[in-house]
């Protein structure tokens, strides 16, 4: 048996949420469309009020894709429980994969919550196999 750093797992995974570059597109591109704007529209005529325009149609379209993008949710409600449930019926650990199909929870709320549980202590992290399993301490 070994010892997993949770931690620095994540870290290595990505499940940090680092800003790449594709997170930045939104803001690179309205950057970019109202800065063109203004720029052509000091040139005036027809070509500067046209760019403008793009500029304000880009700088709405962020604004809806802002206001419609989907935001992560915590694990739904009842998942904790079920998740405990699902431990003591696999006989005291579980992986998240065994999780999720035993819950209502996918892989990665499944995942996360049992990291949760067990960087608060509430569980052991034990590795078999390249496989992380969760248990319950003393079992």
């Amino acid at each position: 048996m070994r010892y997993v750093d949770l931690r620095r797992r994540g870290y290595e995974t990505g499940s940090q949420g680092s800003a790449g570059p594709l997170k930045a597109g939104p803001y690179l591109l309205l950057a970019l469309g109202f800065a063109l704007g203004v720029i052509f529209s000091y040139a005036g005529g027809l070509a500067g009020g046209l760019l403008l325009l793009i500029a304000v149609g880009a700088l709405a379209g962020y604004l809806v894709w802002l206001l419609t993008k989907r935001h992560p949710q915590s694990p739904k409600t009842g998942g904790e429980k079920q998740l405990l449930m699902a431990i003591l019926d696999a006989g005291g650990s579980i992986t998240p994969v065994e999780a999720a199909l035993r819950t209502s929870l996918t892989v990665d709320e499944a995942e996360q919550t049992l990291t949760r549980f067990a960087d608060r202590g509430h569980l052991l992290v034990h590795s078999r196999d390249g496989a992380l399993l969760y248990a319950f301490p003393g079992k």
